[in-house]
């Protein structure tokens, strides 16, 4: 049943800017490009864009979310989205202004209504891109971004399953994912890992690799009614936050982990760490 349930599942993997997907590819729900620059989510090709201004000139990259179905795709709002009838992937971004809760709300009203009209009620992974990320700016964009989950029948999985980083510009840029009937299910570990099981693969996030290990295993995820369990091994795409360069590779992540480095501004020290990826 497991591996019915990942054959249904989102995957997602990394490549250089300006690669030009294969020809046969039709099957991508949404593109975003951490580049130098940052600009409003476009559907391009068939599929929704997002260029978020977090890497330098020459060490850019795209992650790419790839579906097991055709994806249908479009604009709503000034949001780019793309579906597969199962699953649901919205880009948005607020230029720089100062009412951060006021622009956040309607930003998110915009995106969750779409996501209620095309039947995906469950948003289970989020990520939160901030220029001059700060406690006060974070939130103040939080609370508009609660308030339009309040006034829509959406639900989501909370801080648990959001990423927040801070941008070197462009305002807030934002994407997530939903699902019309999976059953998400939050994952939380004492070591502050956290992430979100669905459909076969956990989408987690933590301050190391050994507290991400630590959360993925059987253990740990049977004390949430999950049956399943992962080691690094079984980790297919990693993105590494850090506020300082010189990040490298783990080895004890399998040779076909796609893994990709970004330095960024996280909530916390300007030491702190973030291990985000996909396991399963």
């Amino acid at each position: 049943m497991t591996r019915q349930l990942r054959a249904r599942a989102l995957s997602s993997t990394f490549e250089p800017l300006g690669a030009d997907p294969d020809a046969k590819d039709r099957h991508r729900l949404g593109v975003v490009r951490f580049a130098g620059t940052s600009f409003n989510p476009v559907v391009r090709n068939g599929y929704p864009e997002l260029t978020v201004h977090l890497a330098d000139e020459h060490r850019g990259f795209a992650e790419v979310w790839t579906s097991a179905h055709g994806v249908e795709s479009g604009e709503h709002k000034a949001i780019a989205y793309a579906h597969d009838g199962e699953y649901l992937f919205c880009a948005g971004r607020i230029p720089p202004c100062d009412e951060h809760t006021y622009a956040g709300r309607l930003a998110f009203r915009a995106a969750l209504e779409l996501a209620g009209k095309l039947g995906y009620h469950h948003v289970f992974r989020m990520w939160n891109y901030l220029q001059d990320l700060s406690p006060r700016v974070y939130r103040e964009f939080l609370l508009g971004q609660a308030e339009a989950f309040a006034r829509r029948p959406v639900t989501w999985s909370g801080l648990t399953a959001a990423t927040v980083v801070g941008s070197r510009g462009g305002g807030i840029a934002f994407h997530f994912l939903a699902c019309r009937t999976g059953e998400p299910v939050t994952i939380i570990s004492a070591n502050g890992a956290r992430g979100v099981y669905l459909n076969g693969r956990l989408y987690f996030s933590a301050p190391s690799l050994d507290d991400a290990e630590e959360l993925m295993s059987a253990r740990t995820l049977a004390q949430w009614g999950v049956g399943d369990g992962f080691g690094l091994h079984d980790v297919t795409s990693l993105k590494v936050y850090s506020g300082r360069p010189g990040a490298q590779r783990d080895d004890r992540l399998a040779p076909e982990t796609s893994v990709a480095f970004v330095q960024a501004t996280l909530l916390g020290d300007e030491h702190a760490t973030e291990f985000e990826g996909v396991a399963g």
